[in-house]
């Protein structure tokens, strides 16, 4: 394969993140490892992300409070002459929804519907409900060897994610109020208000129920790999759900809510998939896991970022030889 000059851009502002991410920003991580594996293949990559932000690719730096066309204008005045793709990954598809000579593909991270030429998602479940079966789809994907294992594991439950109402963070509680289990949260919370009202009385009144807020690095990956199982319980059609692949690469099992893309990323271990909460907290009860191992070698073989490089680049040689 010929080196490719590949423009990646990622700006979801407000809420950008630099690369890679500390503690939170799932999308950021996903394209950072992109970027990092093209860049370990030949190709010339010029990454177009928040200023402060580490990469081996070439970095331009967006300035502050640039936002919807602003991005696009932005990316296409610093942008090298020869390019034979762009990647955007912004959430309103700021180039794609361009007619740009250049051949560009859309990630759509989020689940939106948005016309653009060559969308791509994250799981088949969104390519289906999102863009009506038509573009492509590419499993996100991480480094197992960046992940702690461990086959010996305590007796904590998990919640890892942002904290709203449509991740499932109340029905977490849930389940650990009637296993009698203690559950560990950790994530940031999008919306004060609502965990003031409704989360927070509920943690004070279970000693048992712990907050840590965001957590990444090390405290991360002790959270996962120690935990008896991540509770997944998401109430909304989530295009593909990282910390679930993230805690299968440390060993520990997932039991999840089938919403989304829950049956494709669990699809090696379907029992862990549920219909109701009430089958969630029989599970939890039964605590008949997978073995730690086979989660490992579930993820090191389905979900990796060399995978995941490689579903890309046939994309990319797709488009510019079709354009």
């Amino acid at each position: 394969m010929k080196r490719l000059h590949i423009i990646q851009v990622i700006s979801n502002f407000p809420n950008a993140h630099k690369l890679p991410p500390t503690n939170q920003g799932g999308t950021e991580k996903v394209v950072y490892e992109l970027t990092e594996n093209l860049v370990k293949r030949g190709h010339h990559v010029t990454l177009f992300a928040s200023s402060g932000s580490r990469t081996s690719a070439k970095f331009v730096p967006f300035p502050k409070g640039l936002r919807g066309k602003g991005i696009a204008r932005y990316v296409l005045t610093k942008m090298p002459r020869h390019v034979d793709v762009i990647h955007d990954h912004t959430f309103n598809s700021a180039l794609g929804q361009l007619k740009l000579k250049t051949p560009t593909i859309c990630t759509l991270h989020m689940p939106v519907k948005r016309y653009v030429k060559h969308p791509v998602y994250v799981s088949k479940r969104a390519r289906t409900v999102m863009g009506k079966n038509r573009g492509h789809y590419v499993y996100n994907g991480l480094n197992p060897s960046e992940y702690q294992f461990s086959s010996k594991k305590q007796g904590y439950l998990l919640f890892m994610g942002r904290i709203l109402r449509e991740k499932g963070v109340l029905q977490a509680i849930e389940i650990a109020e009637r296993t009698k289990k203690k559950l560990i949260i950790a994530g940031p919370i999008k919306n004060k208000a609502w965990f003031d009202r409704e989360l927070a009385p509920r943690i004070r009144k279970n000693p048992h129920i712990h907050f840590v807020g965001p957590v990444g690095g090390i405290n991360k990956q002790k959270l996962l790999k120690y935990a008896k199982c991540v509770l997944f319980p998401s109430l909304w059609e989530e295009p593909f759900g990282l910390v679930m692949i993230e805690a299968m690469a440390c060993g520990t099992p997932v039991i999840a809510l089938n919403r989304g893309a829950v049956t494709e990323v669990l699809a090696g271990f379907p029992h862990m998939i549920c219909r109701s909460i009430p089958e969630m907290i029989a599970k939890v009860k039964q605590g008949s896991f997978p073995d730690p191992y086979s989660l490992r070698r579930y993820v090191s073989r389905r979900f990796t970022t060399s995978k995941m490089t490689g579903r890309y680049l046939a994309i990319y040689q797709k488009v510019i030889k079709n354009g």
